[in-house]
């Protein structure tokens, strides 16, 4: 039985994209005979032996991502010598950019193989136009000291004996900024859970099973509130949109940090649409699908992504989407067919393709289903697990 040890920032509760890649796709291993170990950050440390094929390390970290990487790579490098002898690894599979290279030891396990979502140089690129007040303290960081995460980054793609780049663009800029070799870099796209993530039966009825108002237009975005999502580009396409549809609410869910929040809200305020926004901070898990099914059109006005999990969902979701031509998404929206790209920072045009979204609702309606067949056909995880193993395979030759 090979046995597979993850190592990431997150895993349950899922509260982000990097928890959400290692939960659903240890649980596809698992159904193909894998063995899985996890070593992630929580509020608390304790061992969880969930069943005989999963074990699960939690280790206490902060909660600011980037001093959490740091401090968490220090207790997972102890963590894992401490369990070198019984945990018998064969693949180490740390996630990047979040897992510096002293998480894992020298030589553990029999090969290492890391999954890249983003990079920090591909980051600090991407917020360096935005003024520097509208960044979080998180993101503050990340520009001051990214020379040390790069570092830290590199080192560790360039132990991986193979790398897994969740798009093209990923591969893109490993290629590009840290020069590795393209033969080393396999991509292979995020999935998506389709059978949690379905198109809503009765969308009227799970508008008030949320507390919306059914007869409002649903205007869905979930994310973090970073710099990076562009949810200020969001806000500025609403006014033409609410003169035209004054019952459309924006639905805005995810949390940020200190005082995000009131600064999306100062800007709405400024632009006399606050009636029209619903910020509902952080959304559990579990109520998630919900929410996605009462949104008539999902709008994600990002300026820097990889392949977005709520991209997936919402097209999982069979909705119509509204998104940017950034980075790997372009590789799962055809623009017209399954969703609209326009270029970020572009309020008009974001607005101009909501409002043709609603004002022609049976060519929406056929958007939102060429959206499901996209992940039914290519993104369901049970697909995706298939080309993960591969890798395994190669990197164990």
């Amino acid at each position: 039985m090979t046995k597979v040890c993850f190592v990431s920032p997150e895993y349950w509760p899922l509260t982000g994209g990097t928890g959400s890649y290692v939960y659903y796709l240890s649980n596809e291993l698992l159904k193909n005979g894998y063995s899985i170990h996890v070593v992630t950050g929580s509020n608390q440390t304790r061992d969880v032996h969930v069943n005989p094929q999963l074990d699960v390390s939690f280790l206490k970290s902060p909660k600011m991502p980037a001093v959490k990487s740091f401090l968490l790579a220090g207790n997972s490098n102890r963590k894992l010598k401490s369990i070198k002898t019984s945990a018998d690894i064969d693949i180490m599979h740390p996630q990047l950019p979040l897992t510096p290279n002293f998480a894992v030891p020298p030589n553990y396990g029999k090969t290492l193989v890391c999954t890249v979502h983003s990079t920090w140089k591909g980051e600090a690129k991407a917020i360096a136009g935005e003024p520097f007040t509208r960044l979080n303290a998180n993101e503050k960081v990340l520009v001051s000291l990214n020379p040390m995460l790069r570092f830290f980054e590199e080192s560790m793609i360039h132990r991986a004996r193979k790398v897994i780049a969740v798009s093209e663009f990923t591969k893109w800029e490993l290629t590009n900024y840290y020069k590795i070799p393209a033969h080393k870099i396999k991509v292979i796209h995020n999935g998506v859970d389709i059978k949690k993530f379905q198109p809503a039966a009765d969308k009227r009825r799970i508008k008030a099973e949320l507390g919306f108002n059914p007869d409002d237009i649903a205007i869905v975005s979930v994310g973090r509130l970073y710099a990076r999502k562009g949810l200020f580009t969001l806000i500025e396409s609403m006014p033409p949109v609410v003169k035209r549809f004054p019952n459309a609410k924006f639905i805005i869910s995810g949390k940020g940090q200190s005082d995000e929040m009131q600064k999306l809200i100062a800007h709405a305020t400024k632009l006399g649409v606050i009636g029209n926004i619903i910020f509902t901070g952080y959304y559990p898990d579990q109520k998630l699908p919900k929410l996605y099914q009462a949104a008539d059109v999902f709008a994600f006005s990002t300026f820097y992504e990889h392949h977005p999990f709520a991209v997936l969902e919402a097209l999982s979701t069979g909705l119509p989407v509204v998104t940017t031509t950034v980075g790997g998404i372009p590789e799962t929206i055809q623009t017209g067919k399954n969703g609209f790209l326009v270029k970020p920072f572009d309020e008009k045009a974001f607005a101009d393709r909501i409002l043709y979204l609603l004002e022609h609702p049976e060519f929406a309606s056929e958007m939102g289903k060429a959206a499901r067949k996209t992940v039914v056909e290519q993104l369901d995880w049970r697909i995706v697990v298939k080309d993960a193993m591969k890798v395994y395979d190669q990197a164990l030759s």
